[in-house]
């Protein structure tokens, strides 16, 4: 196990940026930066090939400002939040709409616009790197957030989200990762998905959660079993099955082979699949976010994302390669 650290660029007002190379016996590497806390690259070794299994960029300033979030972690909140009016514990505030009269991604507060500090960890099973930052934001209270990437021997990434606040406040972050497992640009529309989930998210024309579930039985949205993404396209959230047997998610590429086993502690994924290029009509990304159903705190029976003052809670994802 083995940790490279190399400076990946400077942010316009000068702060430096750092990127965080975890490695394993197998050559398995993960890369996360401190701008964003994001997670860069996820390379792995098949058949004796290299793969590069996630959309990234090689540039900083191709991280910064860019509207597709690209392996940005997104919080306090990730996902869309139908009210900007809030009160909790008699204390009222009011976040600044970025969707329209929404909010995406926390607005103008998110985890995704500030460079977080790193220290790493590692023994001869695993390594890690950890990212701390406050933030003092719309949201109330002082939030003190950690996000840790972690890479141990069976070529596990697992990713630990934490969060702690002075007041009550809200808590559902995420990462916003994209793959391709066939490559960077490639046409990803041939990828295979499996979700575990028999029901989803109906939206308004917004995108704004109604509050109710729809089942997917006979509809694109039904991905029980292993199924090429091909024409369809998604910006929707799946309800996990509480009794699932296997992983949340599993994506595969015919193509190189590769597949991932995602899961989770939430109860709900978001895929996105566009093209971060945008320079063709071509779906060459496939954005896997896990988290609790998006507009939860509006929707009582989509889970509980309060987090309550001076009280500390942790959330899990796991990518399993198989």
């Amino acid at each position: 196990m083995q940790v490279k650290e190399q400076v990946f660029g400077h942010l316009p007002d000068g702060q430096e940026v750092t990127a965080y190379t975890l490695v394993n016996d197998n050559q398995t590497a993960v890369t996360a930066l401190t701008y964003g806390a994001t997670w860069q690259s996820f390379r792995v070794i098949k058949a004796g090939q290299s793969h590069e299994l996630l959309v990234n960029f090689d540039q900083l300033s191709d991280y910064v400002g860019q509207p597709f979030h690209v392996g940005h972690t997104i919080g306090p909140v990730g996902g869309r939040l139908s009210q900007v009016a809030y009160q909790f514990d008699g204390e009222a505030f009011k976040l600044t709409p970025n969707d329209g009269p929404n909010i995406l991604h926390s607005g103008i507060n998110g985890f995704d616009r500030v460079n977080w500090q790193a220290s790493v960890t590692q023994d001869a099973h695993q390594v890690a790197v950890h990212f701390t930052h406050t933030f003092v934001t719309e949201f109330p209270g002082e939030l003190r957030a950690e996000v840790t990437y972690t890479l141990d021997e069976a070529d596990r990434v697992t990713i630990t989200f934490s969060g702690q606040s002075t007041a009550t406040t809200l808590f559902n972050p995420m990462t916003h990762v994209y793959f391709n497992f066939d490559g960077r640009q490639q046409d990803a529309s041939q990828h295979e998905l499996q979700i575990a989930a028999r029901e989803h998210v109906a939206v308004d024309d917004a995108k704004i959660p109604t509050g109710t579930l729809v089942d997917n039985t006979g509809t694109k949205f039904d991905l029980e079993t292993l199924k090429p993404i091909s024409d369809a396209r998604f910006d929707d959230a799946w309800r996990l099955a509480d009794d699932r047997q296997g992983p949340a998610v599993i994506l595969r590429s015919p193509k190189t082979g590769v597949a991932l086993a995602i899961d989770s502690d939430r109860n709900g994924v978001v895929v996105f699949t566009t093209n971060p290029a945008m320079d063709s009509d071509q779906m060459t990304a496939v954005a896997i976010e896990m988290q609790t159903l998006p507009d939860a705190v509006n929707h009582p029976d989509f889970g509980d994302i309060v987090l309550p003052a001076n009280v500390k809670k942790t959330y899990q994802v796991t990518y399993d390669l198989i």
